[in-house]
């Protein structure tokens, strides 16, 4: 399979950006990916998981998703937890997914493009209608299988679209690798309080 890539897109929505765009090339044979082949792509606006070898390419997110993503990174920031925005997670060699925001169980190394499950402490996932299926099926159950104690899915309130619901899960006591919910929040209640409330 060869894959090219030259930044077109990216250049129409941001011309302003006047960089000249690489068009790199890569020849690999379908379900051959590995994480280190995909850390070697281009930083060309889309982002890049890799299923079981499988290379799947996705658009940037909305406006709407990426100013959700950044207020609960600072939620987190201001409860004392250490939070990024778009974290790669990798599961092995050929399998990755990008969590839309993710809390640390300690601090991480910022040089690393992947962290391994055991690193994190929160995945949160913000509903998309062109993402809902991976966002409430396919994404927790991996994080759950990968022993990830808490995911937060996040859906936006349709009556005010500059808020969204928070439902909060946690990894069931009994080891079965699924997450059962405990809380439901809204997102501007748990800024105003500026804490993680306990489940």
């Amino acid at each position: 399979m060869t894959v090219t890539s030259s930044g077109d897109d990216v250049e129409r929505a941001y011309p302003e950006s006047g960089r000249e765009r690489p068009l790199i090339t890569l020849d690999l044979a379908p379900a051959d990916w590995t994480v280190d082949d995909i850390e070697r792509l281009p930083h060309d606006g889309y982002r890049y998981e890799l299923h079981e070898g499988s290379l799947v390419i996705m658009s940037p997110a909305i406006i709407w998703h990426n100013r959700v993503a950044v207020r609960l990174a600072v939620f987190f920031g201001r409860a004392g937890r250490s939070a990024a925005t778009e974290v790669g997670i990798r599961f092995g060699d050929r399998s990755t997914r990008i969590a839309d925001v993710a809390v640390f169980a300690e601090e991480p190394d910022e040089n690393l493009a992947h962290v391994t499950p055991d690193a994190l402490a929160i995945v949160v996932e913000i509903v998309s209608p062109e993402s809902r299926e991976r966002d409430i099926g396919s994404k927790p159950a991996k994080y759950a299988a990968a022993g990830i104690p808490e995911f937060w899915r996040v859906e936006r309130d349709e009556e005010d679209p500059r808020d969204a619901h928070v439902f909060r899960f946690r990894l069931e006591v009994d080891g079965s690798q699924r997450y059962a919910i405990r809380s439901r929040h809204r997102l501007s209640q748990l800024e105003k309080d500026g804490l993680i409330p306990q489940v």
